[in-house]
């Protein structure tokens, strides 16, 4: 659970920064904001892949 954890909180810090920064009205901050939405989404999408697969016993 560490890395599905640890990629979740990161996932949301990018997303909700880049949400704030996007808010700043210049062109080149909201770039940046989409940018780090963007990698925060990903982030937090990729670390399904971390997910615990059920075990059949």
């Amino acid at each position: 659970m560490g890395k599905l954890l640890t990629c979740m909180f990161i996932g949301l810090i990018f997303l909700t920064t880049g949400i704030y920064v996007s808010t700043l009205l210049t062109t080149t901050w909201i770039i940046v904001g989409i940018i780090l939405a963007v990698l925060g989404g990903i982030l937090m999408g990729s670390s399904s892949l971390f997910l615990p697969k059920p075990v059949k016993k």
